[in-house]
């Protein structure tokens, strides 16, 4: 097949899931034989790209200027998303044409505001990676008693109103979990929604031959992003002062890019330190005991996690966290119900390192069984197969 992702950037370091997601499966399907290009609206950094095999690339400016026979096509709600995105009526076109150009069996637009790209697509398969649903994940930030936690109530509505309206332009929907499925089939009705879940890298996520530093713990993840924002308020109010008072030694260390004053405020609390914009977290992840991951919020499935596990590192979890991971029985992780369990977990698995490197091989087999991005990438290329068997949209 031959498949044109659309995606308006790609960073360097990957700091958010989509750059990990659409790296990732390009080179996935790359692998398996199909032919990738890929557009986007700023020239990505070349270690973003490294791997992926791509046959062709272009930039919305870079790219050959459509023929006149490439023509919009969208309704009065998706003109006034278009708009609200602030994406400009040449780009969608220049997609289109590209789409033509390119010979493309499918568009794979990657992200949130993405979806107005797929105006002028007129042949090829039409698929939105969307990896989180949306408007569940502002329900999710939602806490009855905290009323200024209401106010993602209004985004939720937005964004169910954009999905719903762009429903009709979709063949395929990429999301990540079954909960994220059943919420967009909830909003954009009976499409087809392909559950791919996240994969790991093995090679680059690997154990390190470092000894942990006793009584110590972690977290990383892009610090603007509420959910990441709201775990870490929770751990730090709600379970860190008791483990600073049972152990007067221990240390937190957050990890992370973009920190909001949120969570430069919690860098003050005691044994709490901050590192922001580290390009490689690998060693500084081996040199803690524990990796936590206390997630109030949010759908879809945490990399973080799947990252920990590969880097065979013990792991202590909210069942939050754990949503949409494969594994059956006993989880290859500590699953902390309440403030009661974290502090216990923590306390058991600082105090003996047989039980860590038990914990942390099991996560890595675990691991990579049942989260690859090879798997991800024939799933993907399963769904687009059927696409294909339909009758042209």
């Amino acid at each position: 097949m031959r498949l044109l992702f659309v995606k308006e950037h790609l960073a360097w370091p990957r700091s958010s899931g989509h750059d990990v997601h659409c790296y990732h499966l390009m080179r996935g399907l790359a692998d398996l034989g199909h032919t990738i290009a890929l557009v986007t609206k700023s020239q990505p950094a070349e270690p973003a790209l490294a791997g992926a095999a791509l046959h062709s690339r272009w930039t919305f400016t870079s790219a050959p200027p459509p023929g006149p026979e490439v023509s919009l096509s969208l309704s009065w709600l998706q003109e006034k998303f278009r708009s609200y995105w602030g994406i400009e009526e040449q780009a969608i076109r220049t997609v289109g044409g590209l789409a033509q150009s390119f010979r493309a069996d499918a568009v794979i637009v990657v992200g949130l505001n993405v979806l107005p790209y797929l105006g002028a697509v007129q042949q090829a398969r039409r698929i939105w990676y969307a990896a989180d649903e949306w408007v569940w994940h502002h329900l999710s930030l939602m806490q009855w008693w905290q009323p200024s936690t209401w106010a993602e109530l209004r985004p939720a509505l937005i964004k169910g109103m954009y999905e719903w309206a762009y429903g009709s332009l979709l063949d395929r929907i990429w999301v990540v979990s079954e909960a994220d499925a059943r919420a967009m089939r909830w909003v954009v009705g009976n499409r087809a929604i392909d559950v791919i879940a996240n994969g790991v890298d093995g090679d680059h996520y690997r154990p390190l031959a470092i000894d942990p530093e006793p009584d110590t713990c972690t977290f990383w993840g892009r610090l603007d992003f509420e959910p990441n924002i709201q775990a870490l308020q929770w751990f730090c109010r709600r379970i860190w002062p008791t483990l600073r008072r049972l152990r007067p030694q221990a240390r937190f260390t957050i990890y992370g890019f973009q920190p909001t004053p949120t969570v430069l405020a919690l860098a003050n609390c005691d044994g709490v330190q901050l590192i922001a914009d580290l390009p490689d977290l690998r060693q500084e992840i081996a040199r803690h005991a524990v990796v936590v991951l206390p997630f109030v919020s949010g759908g879809g499935i945490k990399n973080k996690l799947l990252e920990a596990a590969s880097m065979g590192r013990p792991i202590v979890c909210s069942r939050r966290a754990a949503e949409g991971l494969r594994y059956l029985n006993q989880p290859p992780f500590r699953i902390a119900h309440n403030p009661n369990d974290w502090v216990a977990n923590l306390l058991q698995l600082w105090d003996d390192k047989a039980q860590r490197n038990d914990l942390g091989t099991t996560a890595r087999n675990w691991v990579l069984q049942q989260h690859t991005w090879e798997a991800a990438a024939q799933l993907a290329a399963a769904g687009l197969e059927r696409s294909l068997q339909e009758p042209s949209p």
